[in-house]
């Protein structure tokens, strides 16, 4: 078993990044994300950072399930608050998905890239994902359309009884510094601390860097670029294409029969044609 995180770390990184938000870590909650919306419908200030040994209902885009099994990874959901009226929210999915790859590529891991929207990989396998959830907040005036934006986070930190039944579907943290020889011991709590730190810093920065964060996805993290790929829609129909990179507004561009088609992450979920299971 994995030990516990260490709240008062967790803290401290907070103290360092210069913002005042409360911490919480569950022994155990059905999802950090719907503790997260409830906390903000609430009234509680933002923002908040929670975070879960054991999620019992974890889930992830489009009302798939997060499977966790306890003490064994990173589930987060970070509360904060964002100003409509002063900016889009279109690209934070790649921007947090960019603070997740940052943390582990600063833990020494190699190959890693986001699936659109904002699913992270590691060798062409799921190692995390992002749902970001919003709530708006009672007190702000109409003219500043401001919400409460709930960005929940889960990195798989180890999962060997998962990996044993899907082994070609995910993969995690422990066994890719075992497959990628990196040196040095991971712990938990440290690597949550880090996933923190950074994302913290997106959600400070967004407003003036969020063009930089879709740049630097277009140029190097697109798993998905120049990949045959099936297309998911609401209905369930299923359209094949090759994905041509996104667009300015973070929507994925696909060619579909010889035509350029412009797909939004609320309507279609994407996989590549050969060796994924998303």
């Amino acid at each position: 078993m994995v030990e516990r995180l260490h709240t008062n770390v967790l803290k401290a990184t907070v103290e360092q990044c210069a913002v005042s938000m409360d911490v919480v870590v569950h022994e155990s909650v059905d999802s950090t994300n719907n503790w997260s919306l409830q906390q903000s419908k609430a009234g509680k200030d933002l923002p908040f950072v929670c975070f879960a040994e054991e999620q019992l209902q974890g889930k992830g885009r489009r009302g798939k399930r997060w499977l966790m099994t306890a003490y064994s990874n990173v589930a987060m959901s970070v509360a904060w608050p964002f100003a409509l009226s002063q900016q889009s929210l279109n690209l934070l999915p790649l921007s947090v998905a960019l603070a997740v790859v940052e943390t582990l590529e600063g833990f020494g891991l190699k190959q890693v890239q986001i699936k659109w929207p904002n699913d992270v990989y590691v060798r062409g396998k799921k190692i995390a994902g992002v749902l970001i959830e919003t709530q708006p907040l009672k007190s702000a005036a109409k003219s500043e359309r401001s919400v409460a934006v709930v960005i929940g986070v889960g990195v798989n930190y180890e999962m060997s009884s998962l990996n044993n039944t899907e082994p070609l579907v995910f993969t995690d943290m422990m066994k890719e510094v075992k497959l990628q020889a990196v040196e040095g011991k991971l712990d938990r709590t440290v690597v949550a601390s880090a996933l923190l730190k950074n994302i913290v810093a997106v959600c400070q920065n967004y407003r003036v860097r969020a063009k930089q964060y879709l740049e630097k996805y277009r140029s190097q993290y697109d798993y998905c670029k120049a990949k045959n790929v099936e297309l998911i829609l609401d209905n369930k129909e299923v359209l094949s294409g090759v994905a041509q990179g996104v667009n300015d507004e973070a929507e994925l561009l696909v060619m579909v029969d010889g035509r350029q088609c412009v797909f939004n992450s609320a309507e279609v979920s994407v996989r590549p044609v050969k060796g994924f299971v998303g």
